[in-house]
């Protein structure tokens, strides 16, 4: 069970610049993983959140955020874990996949890079 993305719209009030959390649909390839993963934020985690964006790169750094491992598949979108197993299963993520930790370890063990990943 996993939970992918919400489809909202995110507008940053300052200069209108638009996100929308949808997680894409098609064929996408493991081209990278992590295990300990951190997660450098984009400037939207901080617009959702009300706060400006740091202008200092290091305050970007989440190391708790993905879980144990990660697998990216390009265009900022990663398999990752969750803080919240409760949600698995829902759409309320900003277009990556989260799974529980069991099924997190399987899949980094067991998809090498190079993986196909059907999303549909």
């Amino acid at each position: 069970i996993c939970s992918t993305g919400t489809g909202i719209v995110l507008k940053d009030p300052r200069n209108g610049r638009t996100w929308v959390f949808d997680t894409p649909l098609g064929e996408r390839v493991i081209e990278r993983k992590v295990k300990n993963p951190v997660w450098a934020k984009p400037d939207w985690a901080f617009i959702e959140e009300g706060q400006l964006p740091p202008t200092d790169p290091n305050e970007r750094f989440d190391g708790f955020s993905l879980g144990d491992f990660a697998l990216y598949m390009g265009e900022g979108y990663i398999i990752h874990g969750t803080l919240f197993p409760s949600l698995l299963g829902r759409r309320v993520t900003h277009g990556c996949i989260r799974l529980g930790d069991e099924d997190l370890e399987f899949v980094y063990r067991n998809a090498p890079i190079g993986t196909r990943v059907y999303l549909y």
